[in-house]
């Protein structure tokens, strides 16, 4: 796999690229790099061109100009690269009537890689218990995790992935983020198109922001949390009511709930800044409490701004909204 020394070059260099995706719109001037042991998110809004970047990357589509090279190796130099690069869908087949370790072997196989790696690869992924399993019958997060583990299966630099946890369950979600972080503490460089916060959080070092088939320029992380702000609950009492008592109880909240950061008075209510990140269990722990400490609400809501609502913010402040 990827080596981490600092002796290589970047496992990806994107530079100046270019495609027509239609008449109507087009990839423009895409830049950047992946290191080794580095994951970089590229997230936009829908119809932003992520899909088309990650399709290009793979080699699935040539584009209109520019650059990509992986491992220092220009990327049009096919049989040079391939083995550098495993790729994982959104959505892929799996064979009726076939194992989970007779689908391991045979990706092994079609790989040129170790046969012997089978008991590893599943350990990996944790799917030993399941490797005389048909591969249609695992759950949707046991799928991916198989499509994963295959597609590192002959150790390859740069990992690929679409959407990784889309259609999962929160908890299928955790397990998958957790196997790619630990292929990228082994050297893997990962490239992955997201909609979602938490796979940033638990990817990203680094993100590329698309709009309308351009990029933000200078865009980061930072940016990223900055625009977000943190996450807050809305706690409103009935019209008729004083919204004193709910306020005054609000205020004891930063030392009964380990999520909030700070209590606002609101007009009918109070708004309750939460620490950074997502605290989708905090609406109903908060309501709970206060059920049983009697205090009345008429209304209780979470509010978070989605990567959405942040791209388009950011395209606002580089001024990509209002470009041609």
């Amino acid at each position: 796999m990827a080596d981490r020394t600092g002796n290589r070059p970047p496992v990806l260099q994107v530079s100046g690229l270019e495609y027509r995706v239609s008449p109507e719109f087009s990839l423009r001037g895409i830049s950047f790099e992946v290191a080794a042991g580095e994951g970089v998110a590229v997230i936009g809004s829908n119809g932003a061109g992520k899909t088309t970047v990650i399709r290009l990357v793979a080699g699935l589509l040539k584009p209109r100009s520019g650059t990509v090279a992986v491992c220092g190796t220009d990327a049009r130099r096919w049989g040079r690269v391939s083995h550098h690069i495993g790729y994982v869908q959104q959505a892929k087949e799996l064979p009726d009537g076939v194992t989970v370790q007779a689908y391991v072997r045979y990706q092994l196989r079609l790989r040129r890689a170790d046969p012997g790696r089978v008991p590893e690869l599943l350990a990996l992924a944790d799917l030993e218990s399941s490797a005389d399993q048909y591969v249609r019958t695992l759950s949707g997060g046991s799928q991916r995790k198989l499509h994963i583990i295959t597609a590192v299966a002959h150790r390859p630099d740069l990992l690929i992935l679409d959407e990784p946890t889309a259609g999962l369950d929160p908890g299928a979600q955790q397990t998958l983020l957790r196997l790619v972080a630990d292929l990228k503490k082994d050297g893997v460089g990962v490239l992955f198109a997201s909609h979602h916060r938490h796979e940033l959080d638990a990817l990203a070092d680094s993100v590329v922001v698309l709009h309308g088939g351009r990029q933000a320029p200078g865009a980061s992380l930072a940016d990223i949390a900055r625009t977000a702000g943190n996450p807050r609950l809305v706690l409103e009492t009935h019209p008729d009511d004083d919204p004193g008592p709910l306020q005054e109880w609000s205020r004891t909240l930063a030392a009964r709930h380990g999520a909030v950061r700070a209590v606002h008075p609101a007009r009918s209510g109070a708004d309750v800044e939460l620490d950074a990140g997502e605290h989708p269990r905090a609406l109903g722990e908060i309501v709970t409490l206060a059920h049983a400490d009697g205090i009345a609400l008429r209304a209780a809501s979470y509010h978070q701004a989605t990567l959405a609502d942040i791209v388009r913010a950011i395209a606002r402040h580089t001024g990509l909204e209002n470009s041609p």
